[in-house]
């Protein structure tokens, strides 16, 4: 993987690199809808060999500020249950668990090819950008 292939596939991304990809977070768009014009989902991806050195949480606590400073006012990450680790990461960027999407996502490769996957939805709400009234 290149950076220029991660980069082509967000609308906002960050990429850390030594001698390679070595991780990489980015936002893209829930929606086409206007409605939600500042709703992204990240992605977060940290590299084995670069697992436990702080990697993904410096991309994702910088993807939020940048994505804020762009006007993305909600940031969704949907994470498979026992990814304890992305779990943690999301957590201690502010972002909250607000339940379980059963049998969201079908394997396309892997030792779980074909097999649907539940997965986490976890939601940050900025406290910049976005701002409006209280929910009704």
């Amino acid at each position: 993987m290149t950076t220029a292939e991660v980069a082509g596939s967000f609308s906002l991304c960050l990429v850390a690199e030594s001698e390679g990809v070595l991780g990489y977070a980015g936002v893209g768009a829930t929606s086409a809808r206007p409605v939600y014009s500042g709703v992204g989902e990240v992605s977060v991806y940290v590299a084995p060999e670069a697992a436990g050195r702080g990697v993904g949480r410096a991309l994702l606590t910088r993807l939020v500020s940048e994505s804020e400073e762009a006007g993305w006012w909600t940031l969704v990450a949907q994470i498979f249950p026992e990814n304890a680790g992305s779990l943690a990461l999301h957590r201690a960027c502010g972002f909250e668990v607000l339940g379980v999407r059963r049998g969201l996502g079908r394997m396309g490769h892997g030792p779980m090819a074909g097999r649907w996957r539940d997965v986490v939805m976890m939601e940050r709400r900025s406290a910049v950008a976005g701002v409006a009234e209280p929910r009704v």
